[in-house]
């Protein structure tokens, strides 16, 4: 399976310390110029070498082939960076089966569902390498802990129970 993956994921991983999960739970991860320019900006960010890392590595950039299609999703007011993940989704899918969009923006989301495209955020992330025995159950309290306490990551109270009950159903 091939993952797409906004800004958000990347860095939300990175700063978490988890970035390395990303090519354990997909076959290949594509991202957008555009993409890569925004998590790279700023060159002060203690998870800038990671990131250029795992650009070096193992995070492909895949150009845009349907211009129109991209300026179209531009005109639903989403950030540019969402946009070109689910337009190469959306290209991806037509060529290939199953890629997934990796975005966090819930109105992002929303758009590439109704292209049909699967979707998961950076929280999707960590419940399958928790599924996948990646993390154990603790780490990912641990982790998920950090991202709200850490970071800039928005979470519900509402949301946060909801995953301690997927937790619960992901623990054999």
């Amino acid at each position: 399976m091939i993952g797409i993956i906004n800004a958000s994921p990347l860095i939300y991983l990175s700063k978490i310390g988890l970035i390395g999960l990303l090519p354990q739970l997909f076959d290949e991860i594509w991202t957008s110029i555009e993409v890569k320019k925004e998590v790279l900006k700023f060159k002060s960010s203690p998870e800038v070498p990671i990131l250029e890392e795992a650009f070096t590595s193992w995070l492909k950039i895949h150009p845009i082939d349907d211009n129109r299609f991209l300026s179209k999703l531009l005109e639903m007011q989403i950030h540019r960076g969402e946009a070109t993940i689910i337009a190469i989704a959306r290209e991806l899918k037509i060529i290939r089966k199953g890629p997934i969009a990796i975005i966090d923006d819930i109105t992002a989301r929303e758009i590439a569902r109704t292209f049909d495209i699967p979707v998961i955020g950076t929280v999707g992330i960590l419940l399958r390498a928790v599924k996948k025995a990646l993390l154990s159950p603790d780490q990912f309290k641990n982790k998920i802990r950090m991202l709200v306490e850490e970071t800039e990551f928005g979470m519900s109270v509402k949301l946060y129970s909801a995953l301690l009950e997927k937790l619960k159903e992901l623990i054999p």
